[in-house]
């Protein structure tokens, strides 16, 4: 018996391995899934070239409010039965990306004995959009408006309805429930992004560990030591307060071992490719663990381990040791600057004081500047706007244009306002406009914001732009 444990041990130590150490990610790496948003249109052929594979069943498992179709692939013959779902907030995307990254992983030629090892022991169910109304509108919510993972008790929503029924039939003994998380979680008390933030969520209001909530925070603390290598200080945990109404923990007071995965962000990485990297590696790793029960070694202490998401720990900016005169006040203060969403780029003061614990995506010194508004030019004329007549607009104190849009000639790759909806003030305040000139002793122009964009006037260099 001894010798069959190790050797039940050992087989679960190498497919973790194998699930850990795929260093050839591209390969699999599906085409066409680097986006800021995933609709229907960029899943559904893919769906539909699987439905021709012998190993991958295919079904219509219903319909959207406005009809369009939420599909179910099912893998595996297995006793085990493991259910999957993503993009049941429609503009959390990364996970879709990264069940089609395991999908091609694992139909691969090259991983026939793999597959047909974890076929014979699991069947695993996955919905890889379950909300395509609010993929399409980009929008957490369905077409009704409400927020499907807080509809598991009324199921008031077709999506939610679908969702249930499906756990009901088959009855699984984990669930995976795949999401992402607002970028500006921090991992803790580091000053890093959550890129990867887990739970298994409570079944009551004493948040009680039973044997099915055990199993899901042990495959958690399996996982943990490999995370922790591969992005540290970046993972966390959600406070595993009880949601009554929300899906995970419906499911597990149902008795299924549900896994929360949360992607977040992480710096030079707008898409969360790293996190997409991460959730496909995971669910190879879970699915190793589960064949072999390897998991069931893992210590809760492992699991308690992961600290707490920190929410709002992180700002998209901060400009550290800014001078800023308010009547005959002076301080100098740190400047938050976040997006505000991530669709459409629009940058605001998000706080101002001491920033100190905060981090960032982006931090800059900018000790020995001030504050100053910037001025509106106004647009009366046909204006050519090249590099050098727009560094010397920013120069004479213009951050911004008004007036008809169609008179300016852009010519340059530099951030341009026109029109914008908040202009800024004669003092940074909360919630405004995230852009005004950055000047020094003298009055001289050094840097300028330019919706969240830090430019260095010298050499026209945008020392935070987009994508990075």
């Amino acid at each position: 018996m001894n010798k069959f444990i190790l050797i039940l041990l050992w087989l679960g130590s190498m497919m973790l391995a194998q699930a850990t150490t795929i260093e050839n990610y591209q390969p699999y790496l599906q085409p066409g899934l680097d986006k800021a948003r995933l609709q229907l249109a960029d899943i559904e052929p893919l769906i539909k070239q699987y439905a021709a594979d012998p190993a991958l069943k295919v079904t219509e498992l219903g319909r959207s409010v406005e009809n369009r179709p939420i599909y179910l692939l099912q893998l595996g013959q297995g006793e085990k039965r493991v259910m999957a779902w993503s993009q049941m907030h429609g503009d959390e995307h990364t996970a879709t990306a990264a069940l089609f990254d395991f999908l091609n992983y694992t139909l691969a030629p090259e991983q026939q004995a793999w597959r047909e090892q974890w076929f014979s022991e699991i069947t695993l169910y996955i919905v890889p959009m379950l909300n395509p109304d609010g993929a399409a509108r980009n929008s957490r919510v369905n077409a009704q408006g409400i927020d499907i993972n807080r509809d598991a008790l009324a199921l008031q929503s077709p999506e939610g309805r679908l969702l249930m029924q499906l756990a009901r039939r088959i009855q699984p003994h984990y669930g995976f429930n795949l999401h992402d998380q607002n970028r500006f979680h921090a991992a803790g008390d580091a000053p890093n992004p959550a890129t990867i933030s887990l739970l298994a969520p409570a079944y009551n209001a004493a948040r009680e560990i039973n044997d099915s909530r055990r199993r899901a925070m042990q495959l958690i603390a399996h996982v943990k030591p490999w995370l922790d290598r591969q992005i540290p200080d970046h993972l966390g945990r959600y406070n595993d307060s009880w949601s009554p109404r929300s899906f995970g923990d419906t499911f597990a007071g149902m008795g299924i071992s549900t896994v929360l995965v949360e992607a977040g962000g992480h710096r030079n990485d707008d898409n969360r490719q790293v996190a997409r990297r991460l959730n496909f590696q995971l669910y190879v790793a879970w699915i190793n663990a589960i064949v072999s029960g390897s998991y069931r070694d893992a210590a809760l202490s492992d699991y308690e381990a992961i600290p707490f998401n920190n929410s709002g720990g992180l700002k998209d900016l901060i400009l550290s040791k800014l001078q800023v005169r308010v009547a005959d006040t002076e301080a100098t203060l740190d400047i938050g600057v976040n997006f505000h969403t991530e669709g459409d780029r629009y940058a605001r003061i998000h706080e101002l004081g001491d920033l100190t614990g905060y981090g960032a995506y982006h931090q800059f010194d900018v000790s020995g500047l001030r504050y100053q508004q910037g001025r509106a030019y106004p647009l009366t004329e046909a204006l050519l706007l090249d590099d050098q007549r727009y560094q010397q607009l920013l120069r004479l104190g213009y951050t911004h244009f008004s007036g008809d849009a169609k008179l300016l000639q852009r010519q340059t790759n530099l951030p341009v306002l026109v029109n914008p909806l908040r202009p800024t003030q004669s003092s940074p305040q909360l919630r405004q406009g995230a852009t005004f000139l950055l000047v020094n002793a003298q009055g001289e122009v050094i840097q300028v914001l330019l919706n969240g964009q830090l430019l260095d006037l010298a050499r026209l260099e945008v020392l935070n732009p987009l994508g990075t």
